[in-house]
């Protein structure tokens, strides 16, 4: 193809891009009639995790083949590296330290003695989720979450007319708690559900016929983690087809973080921010024709909301922290390569543990308290194994540094929230079982 006609090719599918772009959202922010939108959360998938972000095993064979009509953001990350504040941060579209839920249900990891009376955090109530956002808006609201740190104590329920909360149920258990809502979603108008799959999260289940057997352990544990996303990824496209998401409907899909295997020498997530925890997949399939694309700029899983009020007509929030994403759906992406990105753990357990995260272009410059500085070349080093701080990146490390306390010193932030919550044998047990309780010394 000479060079005339492949100008001509790429100029047509920006033009056919932004057209249908422009049947979606009207100059006047006029909602859109009789659009759906569906945002599902994978538990604990990285996106190098996935074929379509270039892994060998075909670990998702329904979404490597949605991500072929939709478009897939190569290098989203998660505001915090454990599900309770990251997930709050999917909701509101702020930072954890701004909505101040730092810590769900881990509270309690590696407790020398288990306390039944447990203080978590929830999501203040003054803020508004995307659930209040979108029932407000006329949506009905809809959620099944398949982690018991996404529920009613945590302030996840605020705007559902319906939400399930299990504890790691499985799939069959939330498409079939979906399923049976499927007549009322689809006679009573325009719905927002949300989806909280659980699978692949320890401990791993060994899952016919996608798991090979290993003779190392961690190679073996890796294998049974990857049939876990085969899994679910059989289970969203059940609930694709039986529901015609194609047809109608705003489809986001995403993680709340990754997870360690090892890269850094641990195993699980909530351990740190290197990339393998917080780097996440994000694909979102906007409704009626196809767009595809693959946007290289970073971005974050707080820009989710924003992206759904644009689509959806209903303009921005000076709230919100996160960008609409619909400029970089629409190849933007050069108007934004100055954006820094934020994310933060921080827990309270035999000791206070603190991680800094900025994001800026190809740099990441990670922040352990009291003292321990990285920064990495993420386009350079993805396994992040050179650590550039005293490697003539002292510069950019403290530039990166200072947009971070500088961006957290000046950002809105909310009152903490506490709740208490009495835990009984049946969820303690669970708990250990799930690598939330250490009872270790």
């Amino acid at each position: 193809m000479n060079n005339k006609i492949k100008k001509s090719v790429s100029a047509g599918l920006i033009i056919c891009t932004l057209l249908l772009l422009a049947t979606f959202t009207s100059c006047g922010g006029e909602k859109i009639k009789d659009i759906n939108v569906v945002l599902i959360v994978i538990d604990t998938v990285r996106s190098d995790h996935l074929p379509f972000y270039g892994y060998k095993k075909n670990t998702a064979p329904f979404l490597d083949k949605l991500s072929k009509e939709s478009v897939v953001f190569e290098r989203a990350y998660a505001a915090s590296s454990w599900t309770s504040p990251a997930t709050a941060s999917i909701f509101t579209s702020l930072y954890p330290f701004q909505h101040r839920l730092l810590m769900g249900l881990l509270a309690i990891r590696m407790a020398k003695q288990i306390d039944p009376n447990v203080i978590i955090h929830k999501i203040p109530e003054e803020i508004d989720t995307i659930a209040e956002i979108m029932k407000k808006a006329g949506f009905n609201t809809y959620a099944v979450t398949d982690n018991l740190n996404i529920g009613e104590r945590q302030g996840f329920t605020q705007g559902f007319d319906k939400f399930e909360n299990y504890m790691y149920n499985k799939a069959p258990a939330v498409n079939d708690r979906v399923k049976k809502w499927q007549k009322e979603m689809e006679t009573k108008g325009k719905y927002f559900l949300y989806l909280h799959y659980m699978d692949p999260h320890a401990p791993y289940h060994r899952r016919a016929p996608w798991y090979v057997a290993q003779d190392e352990r961690q190679a073996d544990l890796i294998a049974a983690h990857d049939s876990e996303i085969n899994y679910v990824d059989q289970h969203i496209e059940e609930l694709y087809k039986q529901f015609k998401w194609d047809k109608n409907t705003l489809l986001i899909i995403t993680a709340d973080h990754g997870e360690g295997l090892w890269d850094h020498g641990k195993m699980g997530h909530g351990n740190s921010l290197y990339r393998e925890e917080i780097q996440v997949p994000l694909m979102i399939r906007l409704p009626g024709e196809q767009v595809t694309r693959r946007v290289k700029v970073p971005v974050c899983t707080i820009d989710i909301l924003p992206t759904v009020r644009d689509i959806v007509g209903l303009g921005k929030d000076k709230n919100n922290e996160g960008i609409s994403l619909v400029p970089h759906i629409e190849g933007k992406e050069e108007d934004y390569k100055d954006r820094y990105l934020f994310s933060y753990l921080w827990k309270q357990v035999k000791k206070e543990v603190e991680f800094k995260s900025t994001l800026h272009d190809k740099y990441q410059f990670i922040f352990q308290k009291p003292k321990k500085k990285e920064l990495f070349n993420l386009l350079g080093d993805p396994k992040e194994t050179h650590n550039l701080f005293f490697k003539g990146g002292f510069k950019m490390a403290e530039l990166l540094e200072d947009k971070f306390n500088d961006f957290m010193k000046k950002a809105r932030k909310y009152k903490q929230q506490d709740t208490k919550v009495k835990l009984d044998k049946e969820k303690l047990d669970k708990l250990k079982s799930l690598g939330y309780i250490d009872n270790s010394n």
